[in-house]
């Protein structure tokens, strides 16, 4: 084991670095540079969007996006997996692997005004979908085999707070019901907020659903339920250049101008409808209830446009909601424990059950203190490894080995019964949970003990020349 120790968090890496940042401002921007880096695979053949869409992006989940160009009685071309791991999302950043959560950060803490844009200037308006169809025209996919229907994975839901006036994005599960009905899971949080809100008023609430985004606007949908926080600033704070952003004609909402796709609706005040099951973020199926309503108004797309799924329980689905909410989690235990330089979500865990956290020097019980923090803070984490800074926390085997190696379960594991978790965990059967810490930090006067092994060559130049002459070719080693 010879990666070098976890970074410490500095106060200057949650500052924002105008240089280092990228521009990747849409989709299509992103899936160019996808195909540039030969990650992204094209199906020409006629596809059935019932499983056959899905079965494919999760036999190449984590490997390539794919971009499928007829899908069977849709008129547009659908992709996905445009997120293939946490490398896509940094290079989307611009930075490493290791600092995507205090990249993401710092977008939070220094949100960037959006250019707005005329509507007759925004590429995503420049097409009226005036026909009497409107979703049975997308390439809807169903995605597993006991799901309720059509499903919208993809759209962002931008809805505008009245509290504040910022723009709130989320992502939701979304059934299609014929050509204008769209059936939403709702969950608590910011959306819930502003629905209840208008529901109590007697009004309907405009919603605008854009589809087909580049991954900074997906993680900009997941910033905290902060009601003073515009998510299109987030988005906008993570780029070079600031977000370009345009009216809707028909309702008041602000958009990403540049997006694919953008459909105006309204909820409906007091409506629910039948909406789920779905396979969810466990890789189990989410249950059906009744949910809210969104009456359909208009739709309006790009040229050439591409439409968007997510495959649910696939990385991206992980990804794109898991490096926010590390993000916020760092922001907050680095700001009360400065012994804390990274907070990561496993995969494993489908970035959001299990927590890994590395600590530089801690003192005695700050290990336990952090352990005990973030499963207060998240209601969906259940399980949190502490470890020291030696221990790369992006590395899955080196955190195993450190559980193997330093903590003993009568002494170093701490469980919690009766905390509030995840409404789709299905162990907790929507009930209290139990919650597990395990600190696998090591005492300081016993680190000696405790120190991994490390190989220390001399010349590291003559190292790498070494390994050069080992590499087998093409033509397999010599004979």
């Amino acid at each position: 084991m010879t990666s070098p120790p976890t970074s410490p968090v500095s106060d200057a890496a949650f500052a924002r670095s105008e240089a280092a940042w990228p521009i990747t401002q849409d989709l299509r921007s992103w899936l160019t540079r996808l195909d540039d880096e030969g990650e992204l695979g094209v199906v020409r053949s006629r596809i059935d969007a019932d499983q056959d869409v899905a079965a494919v992006l999760e036999k190449t989940d984590g490997r390539r996006a794919v971009l499928f160009t007829d899908v069977a009685d849709a008129q547009f071309p659908l992709v996905g997996n445009t997120v293939l791991g946490r490398d896509s999302l940094a290079r989307a950043m611009g930075c490493t692997p290791q600092e995507t959560s205090a990249r993401y950060a710092a977008a939070l803490s220094n949100p960037r005004p959006c250019k707005e844009i005329a509507a007759q200037d925004a590429p995503v308006l420049a097409n009226r979908m005036d026909d009497a169809r409107l979703l049975s025209m997308l390439p809807l996919t169903v995605q597993h085999e006991h799901d309720a229907g059509r499903y919208l994975t993809s759209a962002l839901l931008a809805v505008r707070d009245p509290v504040s006036g910022t723009m709130n994005l989320s992502i939701n599960r979304m059934l299609a019901v014929g050509e204008r009905e769209l059936r939403v899971l709702v969950l608590p949080g910011r959306l819930r907020g502003v629905l209840d809100q208008a529901e109590l008023e007697g009004r309907d609430l405009d919603v605008a659903i854009v589809i087909g985004v580049d991954p900074l606007l997906f993680m900009a949908s997941q910033a905290p339920s902060d009601r003073e926080l515009d998510d299109l600033e987030v988005a906008s704070a993570l780029r070079a250049d600031a977000l370009p952003v345009t009216r809707c004609p028909s309702i008041d909402a602000v958009v990403p101008a540049g997006a694919e796709f953008v459909l105006e609706g309204r909820f409906r005040a007091g409506a629910r409808e039948p909406e789920g099951p779905f396979g969810e973020f466990p890789r189990t199926y989410g249950p059906g209830g009744p949910s809210p309503v969104i009456d359909l108004l208009a739709g309006w797309h790009r040229d050439d446009p591409v439409f968007q799924t997510v495959l649910s329980g696939g990385r991206e689905h992980f990804l794109i909601g898991g490096i926010p909410r590390e993000a916020a989690l760092l922001r907050t235990v680095h700001t009360a424990y400065r012994s804390v330089v990274a907070v990561r979500l496993p995969e494993a865990g489908s970035c959001r059950f299990n927590a890994v956290v590395a600590l530089r020097d801690p003192g005695p019980g700050v290990a336990v203190n952090v352990m005990t923090a973030i499963l207060s803070l998240s209601t969906v984490v259940k399980s949190v490894v502490v470890v020291d800074d030696d221990v790369d926390v992006y590395d899955d085997e080196q955190v195993t080995w450190a559980v193997a190696t330093r903590v003993q379960a009568d002494r170093d594991v701490h469980i919690v019964s009766g905390m509030k978790g995840s409404s789709l965990d299905p162990s907790a059967a929507g009930g209290p949970t139990a919650k597990m810490g395990m600190d696998a930090t090591v005492p300081k006067a016993e680190r000696g003990r405790y120190a991994q092994m490390r190989v220390m060559p001399t010349d590291d130049a003559r190292i790498a020349g070494y390994l050069a002459e080992s590499a087998i070719g093409e033509r397999g080693a010599a004979r």
